[in-house]
């Protein structure tokens, strides 16, 4: 029963029910539900699942052996170049003490038989001024003054 108000002051009036049409299928569904009726199908589900989950398992294992491997690796590395550089200092500093002058002329003396000049070695040699021959320059015209100029001054950037 539906009861309604007109305004604020009428008394709810009683409506008779209406009628109300039927919308339905004309005929009768049926569903019928089938049971799974392998008993093996949960078991191979099973199984699969735990086949993916090792073969994840599996992967993962390995991928942390390979970064171990690959950090031994260049840890390694790391040691080996640390050596090289103690050889090359080791080596530089042998070098420098190879190449100081005491030891050059240690060399000289012991193994080239070499000794240090004498005062009674020394010869002096007179060079006379008489015999010099001067030959005095060309005159040379303005074009060839300047490229002698730059490259003078070319041979003197060059060092």
């Amino acid at each position: 029963m539906a009861y309604y108000r007109s305004g604020n002051t009428a008394p709810a009036e009683q409506t008779p029910p209406a009628e109300q049409p039927e919308y339905g299928p004309a005929y009768e569904a049926k569903i019928e539900m089938k049971k799974n009726t392998s008993p093996r199908a949960p078991m191979i589900r099973i199984t699969l699942s735990l086949i993916v989950v090792f073969a994840l398992l599996g992967v993962l294992i390995y991928s942390r052996v390979e970064q171990l491997n690959l950090n031994n690796q260049i840890t390694a590395k790391q040691h080996e170049y640390s050596d090289l550089q103690a050889d090359n200092v080791r080596m530089q500093s042998e070098i420098a003490g190879r190449t100081s002058s005491k030891k050059i002329q240690e060399y000289a003396e012991d193994v080239l038989n070499m000794h240090p000049i004498d005062v009674s070695q020394i010869e002096y040699v007179r060079i006379q001024t008489d015999d010099v021959v001067e030959i005095p320059e060309a005159e040379q015209n303005l074009f060839v003054r300047v490229k002698l100029w730059f490259d003078n001054f070319v041979e003197y950037l060059r060092g």
